[in-house]
């Protein structure tokens, strides 16, 4: 059973730290849950365009890879061919200060397979065994993808329990060394993010994602733990010893990048190190009047008078209060035995009346007595009732304030005043100037008009009720007739739409050019499903639906192989994933292009393991193949393969007499884009220059200068090559140039298909009147006339992720898949 992989991810986007970014994702292929293929996908623009885009970009392939039921690298190459085919319909689509293009990175794993594609600026890191592994894309697989056709550089890894593979953007690698990765992602799991979090947090853009294989990695000795550590970080003071963490169960877990539980010895070190970091805070001076300190909090909220009129006013009140005391006892002072009242004569003491104890005088014991005794308690105690003060003159300007503080509240002095005025009461009895008022209404409502009870005299005047009533009525009148209205229109509808539905089917069983009878098919087929939505239970026109499909099937013209059978296979072959580009098929072996890594292997068709007949070596001289075609009528020893390389070279290869360069007058300014033969000569493409030149053969191979066997504009994207007795060219765009004669261009029609073709491959005889090309975006074989017109197409499962294919006296080859498989019709 296979055991899912751990994830941990962290990006950063526009200076801001994000736990998942929009440029990296995960996928699932199909399968049973216990061998599915899993998916990482990791995409950076190389413009700020392109970094917008880039996210868009993993969606759709990671959309698609759920889908695909194929081999770990063929969905891998599938993916980056969707990926480039969806950056160029946009830069196509787009003015040229929009068009983008990204790096892209990916690591599928399905079982014990396990493979690193990459295309575009991008790099991985590979922990294995101890140690670090890089991988970046080289020269011809860096090219930004949208920028220039480029095939992905896919890489087979071991990935063992513990292994651990860091995918992230190229502009780290400005901040970090593959010696300083090495170091990072040999620290424990949960430590690696946030150690790589600090080093990058200043870049504007960075996407990282990081791979754990399930189980543990062996255990480090403790010295080599410790030189870990300072590696990475030597500055760090030493902390408290790390408890032991349990494993997680849960399969895929990522440790937050931000915020992480502590433990308890955590937690005792951090408190300690923060007390020991406290500084005392600095007070603030703050310089408040003695009199505002003084004032009452109700009057500072509703006053809304400034500090100055508050002291001011808390000044004169204190003043005018010492003056009262003062003169209270100055009077005091000067008469201390007047009476501060005349006696009355009434209440004047008789000589003759008996002069009383108070009622207390017996003591405490006759309080407690006469307190009991509810009688008493009515009584007017006896003696001199006290004198009455006489009424003090200073004290009758305190009196006139509070007076004229009443009637201010009716006058139009403005609030300020009113406050002066009243301050002193305020301040001294601790009052609020603030008093709730007796109705909730605003000031403009000055007649208690929300206290008035409704009466029945106030109603909605006549005119209000008029309209009411006449608005009732309209509504229900629509309600009745509005939906028979728009069911006699749908009727309508429905009739003339079958009606031009049927003209269009009559007319595309009379007009002979199948492009103009497709699209006749197409838009009675569109109207009729408007039809059917509008009425779903007519007849009518679901049998013209019918009909219209029909038509559409026999002009698909869809045929399945009677038979697909595998004759050789390379899905174990070499370190790398095998890319094939180009194929052709000699006496009793297959020759494929492997662009992954710069070689031609030799496949036999009759039993025996594939070998490698050509590979890149500098040493010798040989440069990267380019392209291949089998030459049957040879001057040099028999049959031969030509292999023409990125330097201009041409080798020949035979069983009989191995590898070995052959005479090739290139010439100055040559750039070979395909090689085809005929006959005994060689017939090569150049695009650039936009002509296809001739050579003629010798006993040592193509030493006479070239003759130019066509010049013309319409070479200029051609990427192809078919010559026999004309020369056919498939352009990146899907087009198909015939040239006849080598002077009249044809732009074969391709009318009557139902997808147009997309980035063909060469074009392979199947008959006098007919030919072959495998439109790979889109898992078929196309036939067409040699007048252009589309005749039928082959489909079959095994033809996803097809990448050659190959005819050789009437026996049918294709490449995918990593398998040669032979067609029967």
């Amino acid at each position: 059973m296979t055991e899912p992989l751990q994830v941990g991810q962290f990006a950063i986007v526009d200076h801001e730290p994000v736990d998942r970014g929009p440029n990296a994702g995960v996928f699932h292929g199909k399968g049973p849950a216990d061998d599915r293929a899993e998916l990482f996908i990791l995409a950076e623009g190389t413009t700020p365009a392109g970094e917008a885009f880039a996210g868009h970009v993993v969606s759709a392939i990671g959309q698609a890879f759920t889908g695909l039921d194929m081999s770990l690298t063929g969905s891998l190459r599938r993916l980056f061919a969707d990926a480039e085919r969806n950056l160029s319909d946009w830069n196509r689509k787009s003015i040229a200060q929009h068009r983008v293009s990204i790096g892209l990175s990916c690591f599928g794993r399905r079982g014990d397979q396990a493979v690193i594609a990459q295309g575009g600026p991008s790099v991985a890191f590979h922990y294995h065994g101890g140690g670090v592994t890089p991988y970046f894309a080289g020269e011809e697989h860096g090219r930004p993808i949208g920028a220039a056709h480029a095939e992905p550089l896919l890489t087979r890894i071991p990935f063992a329990p513990g292994d651990r593979l860091l995918m992230i953007s190229t502009p780290a690698l400005a901040e970090l060394d593959d010696e300083l990765i090495g170091g990072i992602l040999g620290l424990p799991a949960d430590q690696i993010l946030p150690d790589l979090y600090r080093r990058v947090q200043h870049l504007r853009n960075l996407t990282v994602l990081l791979v754990t294989g399930p189980g543990q990695a062996p255990a480090q000795s403790v010295g080599q733990a410790a030189e870990s550590d300072v590696l990475i970080d030597a500055t760090t003071p030493a902390g408290p010893p790390q408890a032991v963490r349990q494993p997680d169960d849960a399969s895929t877990y990522q440790p937050s990048l931000f915020i992480e539980d502590e433990r308890g010895e955590d937690i005792v070190f951090t408190a300690r190190r923060q007390l020991l970091e406290i500084s005392p805070r600095r007070q603030m001076e703050q310089i408040v009047p003695e009199a505002v300190e003084a004032a009452p909090a109700p009057l500072l909220r509703a006053s809304g008078e400034p500090t100055a009129t508050l002291v001011r006013i808390a000044a004169d009140t204190h003043a005018r209060a010492a003056v009262s005391r003062a003169a209270v006892g100055s009077l005091a002072t000067a008469m201390p035995s007047a009476p501060l009242a005349n006696r009355p004569v009434w209440r004047a003491p008789s000589a003759a009346a008996p002069t009383n104890s108070p009622l207390n005088a017996g003591g405490p014991g006759d309080s407690r007595r006469l307190r009991r005794e509810s009688f008493t308690r009515g009584l007017v105690p006896p003696g001199a009732p006290p004198t009455r003060p006489d009424v003090l003159n200073e004290d009758l300007p305190l009196v006139d304030d509070l007076a004229a503080g009443r009637r201010a509240k009716v006058s139009t002095t403005p609030a300020a005043e009113t406050i002066a005025s009243e301050a002193g009461a305020a301040m001294n009895s601790g009052g609020s100037l603030v008093r709730m008022r007796d109705s909730a209404g605003g000031r403009w409502k000055s007649s208690h008009t929300f206290n008035r009870h409704a009466t029945g005299a106030q109603l909605p005047p006549t005119w209000l009720v008029i309209a009411i009533g006449l608005g009732i009525l309209l509504l229900l009148v629509g309600i009745v007739t509005v939906p028979r209205m728009l069911e006699g229109d749908d009727a309508e509808r429905y009739v003339e739409l079958v009606d031009n539905a049927a003209q269009r089917l009559a007319t595309a069983r009379v007009v002979p050019d199948p492009a103009e009878k497709r699209i006749a098919l197409n838009e009675a087929q569109a109207m009729l499903l408007q039809a059917r939505e509008l009425d779903s239970s007519n007849e009518q026109a679901e049998q013209l639906f019918n009909e219209v499909a029909g038509a559409l099937q026999v002009m698909d013209h869809v045929i399945e192989p009677a038979n697909v059978e595998v004759i050789a296979t390379v899905e174990q072959f070499g370190e790398k994933a095998v890319a094939v580009v180009r194929m052709t098929i000699g006496t009793d072996l297959a020759f494929v292009l492997d662009t992954n890594s710069s070689q031609v292997l030799a496949l036999p068709l009759v039993g025996g393991d594939p070998r490698v007949v050509y590979t890149e070596d500098k040493a010798q001289q040989r440069g990267r193949p380019v392209a291949i075609a089998y030459l049957d009528a040879s001057d040099l020893g028999g049959p031969v393969l030509l292999v023409a390389d990125s330097l201009n070279h041409l080798w020949a290869y035979s069983d009989d007499g191995g590898l070995r360069a052959v005479a090739f007058n290139a010439g100055s300014g040559l750039t070979i884009t395909d090689i085809a033969v005929n006959g005994r000569d060689l017939f090569v493409l150049d695009a650039a220059q936009k002509t296809v030149l001739r050579y003629t053969q010798n006993e040592t191979g193509f030493p006479n200068p070239p003759a130019k066997a066509l010049a013309t504009d319409d070479l200029a994207n051609a990427r192809r090559l078919m010559v026999d007795t004309e020369i056919i060219t498939s352009d990146e765009q899907g087009t198909l140039h015939r040239f006849i004669n080598d002077q009249v261009a044809l732009t074969l029609s391709q009318s009557g298909i139902d997808k147009p073709l997309v980035a063909p491959e060469t074009a392979q005889v199947l008959s006098k009147n007919e030919i072959g090309l495998l439109d790979a975006p889109n898992d078929r074989i196309v036939v067409f006339r040699r007048d252009g017109a589309f005749d039928r197409q082959y489909r079959h499962k095994d033809f996803r992720a097809a990448s050659a294919f190959a005819v050789r006296d009437g026996e049918v080859y294709i490449f995918s898949d990593a398998r040669l498989r032979k067609i029967t019709w």
